[in-house]
């Protein structure tokens, strides 16, 4: 007999792995499939910032205080469950390289009611003994609540803690389903079955791939990354986010990036996504460009939106048949908070944020 579950779950990236957590919080059961593995796709970047300054202009990001609240405490509950060092509380220097971008910088600081100690405004002077060798123009922001993660191994130890709470995974299976009126069947490779009485697609971009959700407007974003090493270790320990991002977990090797490439024929790694990463970097830290080499590139793609919010809800032809997708560029900052709202979405049946919710697309089936 196959094994029957309340909730199934397509894609193993911050989305999926996300909300199997807040699911089996609740003692429902529940498995998740990946063909590609954890962290797979995009969720499998090897360093990214939770930074809720977003933008150009270091705007307050959408319900920030609860979605930094969540996904910290996320991290720090599988930190304490796991041998592997995968984040690390850095902060995040964001200097203006523009004085235009700079006063829009300082009135979002003045002006967007942060929590006590979430930022401070640096001017040229200011900004310039904290951080000697980077480049600004007019000053910038400083936010010591800044963390860099190792994403692609927070979500292998985040299943790995999963697991013990009755996680039940599929991985590097290909699959097929099939609605039969009030469950789903999945069948492996393999010929093992399994049923489900639902069936989330949290599969990003890729939901495209499926009749299913062909209509929604998500559009494929390919994001670019880059490893380098220092030839001598890094001045300094915190992360910066100026024409990308430069974080690390050691005081050798660091990431920089992303490219935002909206037009592309090839999902994986290039030399022009190289040189324009190398380019930026330029741009914000020259010194630490000449005294380092790549040693690693990286490249991903994930969806975006129209109002560049994720899509929650139900598909509005099929019953027990969701999505959880569009999780974006600040996917790493929402996935707690978001997770929390397709669970209660799911269970107890709460409503979404106009902003987030299915509805809004007026999709036709």
């Amino acid at each position: 007999m196959p094994e029957i579950f309340d909730y199934c779950i397509l894609g193993a990236g911050l989305a999926g792995i996300s909300l199997a957590n807040e699911l089996l919080i609740e003692n429902a059961s529940v498995c998740l499939i990946d063909p590609n593995g954890i962290a797979g796709g995009a969720s499998g970047t090897p360093l990214g910032l939770i930074n809720p300054a977003t933008g150009r202009y270091a705007t307050k990001s959408w319900q920030a205080e609860k979605c930094y609240s969540a996904i910290t405490h996320n991290l720090q509950k599988v930190q304490e469950s796991s041998p592997v060092l995968f984040f690390k509380e850095s902060g995040v220097l964001r200097p203006a390289l523009e004085s235009k971008i700079a006063e829009r910088m300082k009135e979002n600081v003045l002006t967007q009611n942060w929590p006590e100690h979430w930022i401070q405004w640096m001017d040229q002077q200011e900004l310039k003994s904290f951080h000697p060798e980077i480049n600004c123009e007019g000053g910038g922001v400083w936010l010591p609540i800044g963390l860099s993660v190792d994403v692609g191994t927070y979500l292998k130890e985040f299943e790995k803690y999963l697991v013990e709470l009755g996680l039940k995974n599929f991985f590097n299976l290909s699959y097929s389903f099939v609605n039969r009126d009030n469950f789903w069947e999945i069948e492996f490779k393999n010929h093992q079955h399994v049923k489900a009485n639902n069936l989330i697609f949290c599969t990003g971009s890729y939901s495209l791939e499926f009749k299913h959700w062909g209509k929604l407007p998500l559009y494929p974003v390919k994001g670019q990354l880059a490893v380098l090493e220092s030839n001598s270790p890094l001045s300094f320990s915190h992360s910066v986010s100026a024409l990308g991002y430069i974080t690390s977990l050691d005081n050798k090797r660091f990431v920089i990036g992303s490219t935002y490439e909206h037009s592309f024929d090839y999902e994986g790694i290039d030399q022009q996504g190289l040189e324009y990463l190398l380019g930026r970097f330029n741009k914000v830290l020259p010194e630490l460009f000449e005294n380092s080499k790549v040693i690693h590139q990286w490249a991903g793609i994930r969806a975006s939106t129209p109002n560049r919010m994720p899509i929650l809800g139900k598909h509005p032809g099929l019953a027990n048949c969701f999505i959880f997708a569009g999780l974006g560029s600040k996917g790493l900052l929402y996935s707690g908070y978001i997770s929390k709202l397709m669970k209660d979405y799911l269970i107890n049946s709460s409503e979404l944020p106009p902003e987030l919710d299915i509805k809004r697309l007026k999709l036709l089936v």
